[in-house]
């Protein structure tokens, strides 16, 4: 099965173009900052005079010999002026180059190293910024004496800390990207690492620093001519004129004017096209918003009863793209209804639509919204932020970005309660209640953690207590369950059902899983190309979808159960493939505890459990990115250095890596022939002239078009770039494949398509498969062994057949029972 024709999402927008009045600001402040610097530094070939000729008594009018007049020694104005900027402009563009290459390299060494390197670079710059300007400025121009140099040595040191610590920052950022991560993985050198994957991401950071650390040059430069450190005289500069002009202000006011009006321009026009070069954040579209352009009866209710009423909503991008078309629903009080679709079907566009939003790029273009009789999509934006505040809760779907990484959960869920006015004695309370609620069976472990310190699941099931922590009228849900195994996904399903009853909320979930929400769904929504295509009872859709897309979404819900003669007992002898014993990490509690096993050629090993029990840990221990405390790994016999920087070459090519995000796996900087082709790099068998070649045998190897190969990752989907990601590893002609949630980011259908391309790689190539997954449907369609892995220990093992028919432990019994099947849409009681 090929994914040659998949669509790239449909709600997947060019970036919002900036607004006419930022572009016009735009142009107009680089065409003055081109004028500028063409006045600084080719004035001097048009001055008049020379600037030491005394064409007239000081402080003289203007005149024709100087039509701006004099200044204190008689010299030419204009003379003075034309050439006054070369200096300015020229120690100012130094001394920025210079502090943004060493700024450059001192944070990327100091985010790639850390330890000692890191404390040192960052103690140095504290005690450059903790120095105040003037001081150091002073004291380097009295060290070095007075002129162009030690003005310049002064200012790369007041504004290199600064921009060590913004780079040092982004680069974190970026060394968290599995892309680097792969890279770190298959052997890349220091200094491969930072130039290919972290300085190409870095450049838009690197460029607007730049920009602001030349306007910090031009305002120390300019300062220090003021003060007299600078160019002295009979040198012609723009501060320098200032300061020796100053006396005579009242009498020729134009000496000290026009070189101080060149500066303000200067700053002012790098100012603003800094602004219109790097805006920030969208800001929502100003309200109140125009008519729609559709007919419909604005002024009706919609259906009585209902909580949330939408009709006939169309959103367009802002190319013209039909986003959403012509949607009707209704909602009623304690009523949860489930949209589900494939990726780019609109289904969270249509969410965000029922809060009155639309993203970036997106605009309304026919229809209503109305929620408890307020028409959203006419509200200004303070009163649409009033109703939302009342009545709703918002989960978004990626548990990285949903919480505040500085604040604590505690803190986190005190903010909204804060904003919706509950007393901060009752915080502790109904803090506890939403994160029990939201599948945390120990609260008291999480309220005072991070967002860093949660594994990816807790993240979202903090994010999901948020919400519930104010008790909101509508839920508004947005993929809740993406990053939770089977059995918390089932846990709080349940739990969202039985809250609804309590409290009557309306639930609005989206999801792209139908087996897995049609258990709890009163109706169920099927989104196909931005329409509703499909809309009535789940055991109606389950039983007999009436849509093509209600039909392949039921199919793809449906279990599979391996066959038994594909699976096969572990190995036991000691020519294993793959041996892992006795594997431990402590990370102040014990993460890994005791786990072992041993794979053969084309063996297919499953590790499933709840999330944060040490399923991806196990992984990054085989791939050598985390060292384990204890234990040992043994490729062919011979043991595998803890750490991938210290196993031989060959060892690192036979095990590779496919990480879990197909979003975050591959540089959004390279092409896909570059990512797909660099680890050919470290194949002496692939000469370079064969590369091209290979890499389009390897696309088709996983069923995509060579042409693909030209394209960046943002022109693909998320399961076209999963598949790079595949094509990537095989690059390597690796022994063995360590797959982690590879098929938890996508739709059914695209998983069971990538899980089917695994399978089939691993019989055709003999490939030994790691995969780490919470969902048992991924082990049954791969078949092998499966590994249940709770609290850091394998607590059963064996044939994928035997352990989804007959499980023998607790944990097992409940990933089986969680496992979503449609048949049982209604609960065995008949009931929802």
């Amino acid at each position: 099965m090929t994914l040659l024709s998949e669509r790239p999402p449909a709600t997947a927008v060019p970036r919002a173009a900036r607004s006419p009045r930022r572009r016009r600001r735009g142009r107009l402040a680089l065409a003055v900052l081109i004028l500028v610097g063409v006045v600084a530094l080719l004035g001097p070939l048009f001055a008049p005079h020379a600037v030491t000729d005394a064409v007239d008594i000081p402080y003289a009018p203007g005149s024709a010999e100087a039509p701006l007049g004099t200044d204190r020694l008689g010299s030419d104005v204009v003379s003075r002026v034309l050439s006054g900027g070369r200096s300015l402009l020229l120690t100012s563009l130094a001394v920025t180059g210079a502090v943004c290459v060493l700024g450059a390299l001192l944070g990327m060494l100091a985010a790639w190293r850390r330890g000692w390197t890191d404390t040192l670079v960052l103690r140095l710059a504290d005690v450059l910024l903790g120095l105040p300007a003037f001081l150091l400025l002073s004291v380097v121009v009295v060290a070095t004496g007075r002129g162009t140099a030690g003005v310049a040595l002064a200012s790369g040191l007041i504004l290199l800390p600064e921009s060590v610590r913004v780079v040092r920052a982004a680069t974190l950022r970026i060394l968290a990207q599995d892309y680097v991560e792969v890279a770190v993985a298959r052997g890349e050198r220091t200094v491969s690492v930072l130039g290919r994957e972290v300085l190409p991401n870095l450049l838009p950071v690197l460029a607007a620093d730049a920009g602001v650390r030349f306007l910090g040059a031009v305002t120390v430069v300019a300062t220090a001519a003021f003060l007299g450190y600078g160019a002295q005289p009979p040198a012609a500069d723009w501060g320098l004129m200032v300061l020796e002009n100053r006396d005579g202000l009242t009498l020729q006011p134009l000496a000290v004017l026009v070189p101080a009006a060149l500066l303000l321009v200067l700053l002012l026009s790098v100012n603003l096209l800094l602004d219109a070069a790097f805006p920030g954040p969208q800001q929502p579209a100003a309200r109140p918003r125009p008519e729609p352009v559709t007919t419909v009866d604005s002024e009706a209710p919609g259906t009585p009863g209902s909580l949330l009423s939408v009709r006939g909503l169309s959103v367009e991008s802002d190319d013209g793209h039909r986003v959403l078309e012509d949607v009707d629903l209704d909602l009623a009080p304690g009523e949860l209804l489930a949209v589900v679709g494939e990726s780019g079907s609109g289904k969270t566009t249509l969410a965000l639509a029922a809060l009155g939003h639309t993203g970036p790029g997106l605009r309304p273009t026919g229809g209503d919204v109305r929620l408890d009789g307020h028409r959203l999509l006419r509200l200004d934006e303070r009163r649409l932020r009033r109703v939302r505040a009342a009545m709703c809760g918002y989960v978004a779907q990626d548990p990285r970005t949903a919480l505040a990484p500085h604040l604590r959960v505690d803190a986190q869920i005190g903010e909204v309660l804060r904003a919706r006015g509950v007393p901060k004695e009752r915080w502790a309370e109904r803090a506890e209640r939403a994160l029990l609620l939201a599948g945390l069976d120990r609260p008291h472990e999480v309220v005072h953690r991070r967002p860093h310190q949660l594994s990816g699941g807790q993240r979202q099931r903090v994010a999901l207590a948020v919400a519930l922590s104010v008790e909101p009228r509508l839920l508004v849900l947005d993929e809740p369950t993406s990053a939770l195994d089977t059995v918390t996904s089932a846990a709080f399903l349940a739990d969202l059902t039985r809250m609804r009853r309590e409290t009557g909320a309306a639930v609005l979930l989206v999801s792209h899983d139908l087996g897995q929400v049609a258990g709890v769904a009163d109706r169920v929504a099927v989104m196909d190309g931005g329409r509703i295509v499909e809309l009535g009872p789940a055991e109606a859709v389950l039983a007999e979808p009436a849509s093509e897309r209600g039909r392949a979404l039921v199919a793809a819900a449906r279990p599979v159960v391996p066959a038994s003669a594909a699976d096969h007992e572990e190995r036991t002898g000691d020519d294993a493939l793959l041996r892992a014993s006795e594997l431990s990490l402590v990370r102040g509690e014990r993460v890994l505890d005791g786990v072992s096993f041993a794979l053969d050629p084309g063996d297919c090993l499953s590790v499933v459990g709840p999330s944060g029990c040490g399923k991806t840990t196990l992984l990054r221990c085989l791939a050598g990115l985390d060292a384990p405390t204890n234990g040992g790994i043994r490729l062919h016999g011979e043991a595998l250095a803890r750490h991938v920087r210290d196993r031989d070459p060959g060892q690192r090519r036979r095990v590779q890596l496919v990480p879990q995000d197909p979003y975050a796996s591959l540089n959004p900087r390279h092409t896909v022939a570059a990512i797909v082709g660099r680890p050919l790099a470290f194949r002496p068998d692939i000469p370079a002239e064969r590369q091209p070649a290979e890499v389009e045998r390897l696309l088709a190897q996983v069923g995509l078009d060579p042409e693909l190969g030209g394209r960046l990752p943002g022109a693909l989907s998320g399961g076209q770039r999963q598949r790079v990601a595949l094509a990537r590893a095989l690059a390597a002609d690796p022994e063995v494949l360590l797959c982690d949630e590879v098929t938890s980011a996508l739709d059914p259908s695209v998983a069971t398509a990538v899980t089917e391309l695994i399978a089939r790689l691993r019989t055709e190539l003999g490939l030994a498969v790691v995969m780490v997954t919470h969902d048992l449907s991924v082990a049954a369609r791969l078949g092998g062994r499966v590994a249940v892995l709770h609290d850091g220990r394998i607590r059963e093992t064996g044939p994928a057949s035997r352990v989804l028919s007959r499980p023998e432990h607790d944990i097992t019994r409940a990933l089986v029972a969680a496992l979503p099947h449609p048949a049982r849409a209604a609960g065995e009681d008949g009931t929802r």
